[in-house]
């Protein structure tokens, strides 16, 4: 007999059938019972894909018909019990199953995977005995968004008091949000959770480190006899990549593996196609794999390409297991029109550049009546106490509209997603890539209008994750949830907009190599410090070798079998420990080293801002190896930009609010068209033109901004750069503090905006300068000075806030910090 295909299903009289079922037409009770004795054939064939296709017929069946039957029957045995468990709820006392044995005895199997109030499914069940089996080995679980990650490490953490754990994570949003779980996880024993190096004592037992993997650089640098039991790797996939940052987490796991060859390494990532890939090089450890390979949510992909020259192209939905199209009458005007008609009560809009997020957010709001929330009312009053009212953001909340990206400044991102939780006028979030990373947001409805992440295509898996986070279980199956098997068909609308979608991007084209069943997903493994990576001569040869000298450095001896070249100085050991890629550290460790020195000598250490901008220049970027790759600090170079920077700097020291430093900013600008006698403003990727020989829209004509559009431009920018000089300038800043070359105190006043030790130790603890300065000016009975010269903070400080009516924003982050009594 000839083996059935996904292809030969979709060339018989089955089609017609299964997509009238798709499109919502009637069917009569032959074509019901015909479609059904198919999805059972499917059901118990042998090939994944065909079984999935065979489960959606059930599902889409049982959501079209309300006749729940067959669908109950299959999750049952398929261990979807949180699938049968709200079946079950459905049947009414006189149904002949509502008492009957068999159902008793189903509902008390059911039970067996209830935890807290939630079923598991039988895999989620499995997945938490794999954990508690695999304390002691190296893992790997690849676990579809929602699937419960975060509870396996709160769980790890409360079952293995006696060892010291340390959760890898890639942002410092997520950081934050990790840290709190485990605060409001009520873990007996667990002391400070440490998620700074300065904030980790050796004489203190702490069990619990939430880091970034430059954090945890910094930490195993300043404490080389630090080690760990267990190293969780969230969302290990970036591990894959080939940028610096991941380069370094590879080295970091190396290091760890060294200093304690029984450390037990987990990687919990969404998507990973074989688990072998994480693999780092010179670190011994096979880790075994648990995969999640059950299907409960069936997907609705949509396209509408409402660009110019496509002609009046209907709504379409792909059938991502047939591989074919389908339309619907259903027109509408615009995108804007399609988003307000297809929207349910919570949606997400993703975009790629912030500049084009912001921009969609506001024409959608334009669309949008007025909405009454007291809750949006006082996130309004929050920003423009701290921004301005003209901050666009505004107008767009009070609208129910969301803007969400990485020039917002980290905490408001986190109270703006408390927000969209919390409230049920706000509707719509639109945002980019920064949504793809450990953000838990309720969502239950997808659109798209570009399908890139930075430069690149979303791909397969990165795109399926952003899909995933489309009505998670922990929403559709938490108590007292409505319609909860309809949000199994979570809909996706990949939309072609005028002046946002590329007008190259091919949109049925991106579905089928994305969502595709029949296309074969594989890893793109390019971090040249994992195995899977093939090292062959030339670029990868070079950043190879590089990787594996500055791996050798970090931790002489790690690196086996290989001669290695070892910096001499100081300076070569800072640069190389604060990640410094731009310099052939080796060639140039000594120069550097002199001029350092010279300086000091001539004029003693440093200790203004424009000092140390010039320092910086001259030390570091006039070595810079042009044959690597392009680095903006090269900017630092030229005066202007050196100035400008010195004069950020100054505001830091001078403590100016968020609102006076956009006042200063206009100034700045304002001050700088009237001496270069140009009105052209560099702003970076929000820039609307070009200037002189720039090959890209990188600049304003600030003289054609209205005040509000300088007010918003001077927001982002201010963000942007905060983030450049912390990310790409501080590391200079730390080499030259670690040779003396920096005056302590000044030091203290750039790093931390302070010179008092115990603002720079709750600072250190995650606290904000805002929160920390409110804290010890009319809430000092609430921090206190432990005998070995920590920090403790009472967590009264959030009802006395709450008490005292304190600004909504600053009582949010204090609960980020303290569980409330």
């Amino acid at each position: 007999m000839e083996e059935l295909t996904i292809r030969k299903l979709g060339n018989t009289k089955f089609k017609d059938l299964y997509f009238q079922l798709l499109k919502g037409d009637e069917l009569g009770n032959t074509e019901i019972v015909k479609l059904l004795a198919i999805a059972v054939l499917l059901l118990n064939h042998k090939t994944l894909e065909i079984r999935r296709l065979g489960y959606r017929i059930i599902l889409f069946y049982g959501n079209a018909s309300g006749q729940y039957q067959a669908l109950y029957d299959v999750a049952l045995n398929s261990g979807l019990h949180p699938v049968s468990a709200v079946i079950s709820s459905y049947f009414s006392e006189d149904d002949h199953r509502s008492e009957s044995f068999i159902r008793n005895i189903v509902g008390s199997y059911i039970d067996t995977f209830r935890d807290q109030g939630i079923v598991l499914t039988e895999q989620q069940d499995a997945l938490r005995t794999f954990v508690q089996s695999e304390y002691r080995k190296s893992s790997v679980v690849v676990a579809p968004t929602s699937y419960g990650k975060s509870e396996l490490i709160i769980q790890s953490v409360r079952e293995n008091p006696g060892q010291r754990i340390l959760i890898l994570v890639p942002s410092k949003a997520l950081l934050a949000q990790t840290k709190k779980r485990l605060i409001y996880a009520d873990i007996e024993g667990l002391g400070k959770v440490v998620t700074h190096p300065e904030m980790y004592s050796v004489e203190r037992k702490n069990r619990a480190f939430v880091l970034t993997q430059e954090r945890l650089n910094r930490l195993l640098n300043e404490n080389a006899g630090l080690s760990f039991d267990m190293v969780f790797v969230d969302e290990a996939h970036n591990l894959l990549q080939s940028d610096r940052r991941s380069e370094l987490l590879a080295a970091m796991l190396c290091i760890l593996g060294a200093r304690n060859p029984e450390t037990s390494f987990k990687f919990l990532t969404p998507f990973l196609c074989d688990e072998l890939n994480v693999r780092v090089r010179f670190l011994d450890m096979i880790p075994s794999g648990f995969k999640i390979d059950e299907y409960i949510k069936s997907e609705r992909f949509y396209i509408k390409d409402f660009r110019a020259g496509r002609g009046q192209t209907k709504l379409k939905l792909y059938d991502h297991f047939l591989n074919d199209w389908m339309e619907f009458d259903r027109r509408y005007a615009n995108c804007f029109e399609l988003i307000k008609g297809e929207a349910l009560s919570k949606n997400i809009v993703y975009g790629n550049r912030k500049k084009s997020i912001e921009s969609f957010a506001v024409e959608l709001a334009a669309v949008l009546p007025l909405v009454d929330c007291p809750l949006i009312q006082t996130a309004c009053a929050e920003l423009e106490e701290l921004f301005d009212r003209r901050y666009k953001l505004i107008g767009c909340l009070r609208k129910g509209v969301m803007y969400h990206h990485g020039s917002i400044p980290d905490t408001i991102r986190l109270y703006l997603e408390n927000l969209f939780s919390s409230s049920k006028q706000m509707r719509f979030l639109v945002c980019n890539s920064t949504l793809l990373e450990g953000v838990n947001l309720p969502i239950e409805r997808l659109f798209v209008f570009d399908f890139f992440k930075g430069k690149q295509k979303l791909t397969p898996s990165q795109f399926k994750n952003l899909v995933g986070r489309v009505n998670r279980f922990s929403e559709v199956f938490a108590p007292g949830a409505k319609a909860a098997l309809r949000k199994l068909e979570s809909s996706i609308y990949l939309l072609g907009v005028n002046g946002y979608t590329r007008d190259n991007a091919a949109l049925e084209t991106f579905y089928d190599k994305s969502v595709n069943v029949t296309k074969v997903v594989k890893d793109t493994v390019s971090n040249v410090l994992l195995e899977a990576t093939k090292i062959i001569d030339g670029k990868v040869s070079v950043l190879y070798d590089d990787a594996v000298a500055r791996l050798e450095n970090l931790h002489p001896g790690v690196v086996k079998d290989r001669e290695c070249r070892y910096v001499t100085t100081q300076v070569g050991k800072l640069l190389i420990a604060n990640s410094v890629s731009e310099i052939d550290v080796f060639s140039e460790e000594e120069a550097i080293e002199r001029k350092i020195r010279r300086g000091i000598e001539a004029n003693g250490v440093i200790n203004t801002v424009d000092r140390l901008m010039l320092a910086i220049s001259k030390s570091f970027v006039d070595h810079f190896d042009n044959s690597r790759e392009y680095s903006d600090l090269v900017r630092l170079k030229q005066e202007p930009a050196r100035n400008f920077y010195a004069m950020i700097l100054d505001w830091k020291l001078k403590k100016l609010s968020v609102k006076q430093t956009i006042r200063q900013t206009l100034a700045y600008w304002k001050k700088l068209v009237e001496t270069s006698h140009s009105d052209h403003v560099f702003v970076g990727k929000w820039g609307d033109t070009k200037y002189r020989d720039s090959k890209y829209e990188n600049w304003v004509r600030i003289s054609q901004k209205d005040d509000g559009e300088r007010i918003n431009l001077a927001i982002v920018r201010l963000k942007d750069e905060d983030d450049f000089f912390d990310n790409k300038i501080f590391k200079f800043v730390e080499v030259l503090n670690g040779v003396g070359a920096l005056d302590p105190g000044f030091y203290k006043l750039i790093k931390y905006g302070t010179a008092d030790d115990t603002k720079i130790k709750l600072i250190r603890d995650g606290y904000s300068h805002g929160l920390a300065d409110l804290m010890l000016e009319r809430y000092p009975e609430t921090v206190r000075a432990t005998l070995g010269g920590e920090i403790e903070v009472s967590p009264r400080l959030v009802n006395m806030m709450i008490t005292n009516e304190e600004s909504d924003l600053l009582i949010f982050e204090a609960k980020m910090n303290l569980k409330p009594i």
